[in-house]
């Protein structure tokens, strides 16, 4: 018998009670003793009480019934009623995936429940139950939001991977074309003489107009997302994508694509020399580019060369000039050039370049001269059927990025002739 009931049974007996004293007095045709009143009183009081219990249990329960109808949380259940024994939450994920460790993700849960997502996505039962005991979207099921752990783990190594988007200047487009603005008229600076008119210029704006485009990447993994080795498979698979998509935004810069056609070493609007071959490349090449550089006010000099270029050519230069110490050599320090930090990056033409037109070195602030427009808007798709006969599936996800030449004039380059 629940409470609700036994206070039920126990009114009913008050009630009885206390017309059995009423009832005896009339049969008297007498009043009530003052026992009787008091008695009376006491029932009064006690079925007070009891309905008062009564009523509280009653929407206590309304609640509960409201709650496991609306499929809240927990969580949520013991802030709206206080239960009378407090149940442990069951753990978020398994004990034998707890010991695991993500090198990609804050934490191995959220490594996990980034994995599961993955796994529900195509299709995984298992993945699918596991996201509803967690209240989370049900991916497959019509509402493909990344989830954040993900989203964040990608954008973070992209960060750390990518050359583009460390360089150049980031703008965050709050739409798939966003506008950005360029100084092409300057204050008039003149000297004149008593009573005269001073000289005046307006200063005027260019709009350069950043267009994101949809860029994809696909990695194959095994068709089996085993729940014991999730952890491990999702890092490969964001460290994979992150590196590819980064090594493209970094090709789009500096060689061309459809981001930006051409990239520096076609941007015609970027200023430079030439030589015949990385070979080639002497001391004077690289202090023309220095001088060739507007002194622009307030930017960044600063190198961008492969990495075979620099050690396998310019070092070489350097110190035959004798401009290090074995010491400076073997202290591991940052590379610099003429007192300028050199960037190495490979997607920048390196030793192999023989073709007319490669790129070789950039010289200048590209920080300034290009912008790099981030959409930050991540999708993902399980491709299960594509490579169903190697029992492998695909991982594709896509972002928005955009590439602009905004102040060309703050680079200058060194190309093959």
């Amino acid at each position: 018998m629940s409470r609700v009931e036994a206070i039920n049974a126990r009114l009913l007996d008050i009630s009885n009670e206390m017309e059995a004293i009423s009832n005896v007095a009339l049969d008297g045709e007498g009043s009530l003793s003052e026992d009787d009143n008091k008695q009376i009183d006491a029932l009064n009081a006690e079925f007070d009480s009891l309905d008062l219990e009564k009523d509280r249990l009653v929407k206590i329960q309304a609640a509960k019934d409201k709650i496991a109808a609306a499929k809240l949380t927990p969580a949520a259940v013991a802030a709206v009623v206080e239960p009378e024994i407090t149940k442990q939450d069951e753990p978020l994920i398994p004990a034998r995936v707890k010991n695991q460790k993500s090198a990609c993700f804050n934490s191995t849960e959220d490594a996990y429940k980034s994995g599961m997502w993955l796994a529900a996505l195509g299709g995984n039962p298992k993945a699918k139950q596991f996201l509803a005991s967690q209240n989370e979207t049900n991916a497959g099921e019509g509402i493909e939001t990344v989830p954040t752990p993900l989203s964040d783990a990608l954008i973070n190594l992209l960060n750390e991977y990518g050359h583009a988007r460390k360089l150049c200047r980031r703008v965050a487009m709050g739409a798939l074309t966003w506008t950005v603005p360029k100084v092409i008229g300057h204050a008039a600076i003149s000297f004149p003489s008593e009573e005269s008119p001073i000289s005046d210029a307006q200063m005027t704006f260019e709009q350069k107009v950043l267009t994101a485009s949809k860029m994809a990447g696909l990695v194959k993994i095994s068709s089996e997302l085993v729940e014991d080795s999730i952890v491990s498979v999702v890092d490969e698979v964001t460290k994979d994508l992150a590196y590819g998509m980064a090594q493209k935004e970094d090709e789009s810069l500096f060689t061309g694509s459809a981001l930006y056609t051409g990239g520096i070493e076609g941007d015609a609007g970027v200023v430079g020399n030439t030589v015949v071959g990385v070979s080639s490349i002497a001391l004077t090449d690289l202090t023309a580019l220095v001088a060739l550089l507007p002194n622009f006010a307030g930017i960044n000099r600063e190198w961008t060369m492969n990495r075979s270029v620099f050690y396998g050519q310019i070092r070489d230069l350097v110190n035959a000039a004798g401009g290090n110490a074995m010491g400076d050599i073997e202290s591991g320090q940052r590379p610099s050039l003429f007192g300028f930090p050199v960037n190495l990056c490979e997607a920048v033409p390196g030793t192999a370049s023989i073709t007319s037109g490669d790129l070789l070195i950039t010289f200048g602030d590209i920080g300034t001269s290009h912008y790099f427009g981030d959409r930050r808007n991540l999708s993902f798709r399980i491709l299960d059927q594509l490579y169903a006969n190697t029992d492998q599936i695909g991982v594709q996800a896509t972002q928005r990025v955009a590439l602009a030449s905004v102040n060309p004039e703050s680079l200058v380059k060194l190309t093959i002739a």
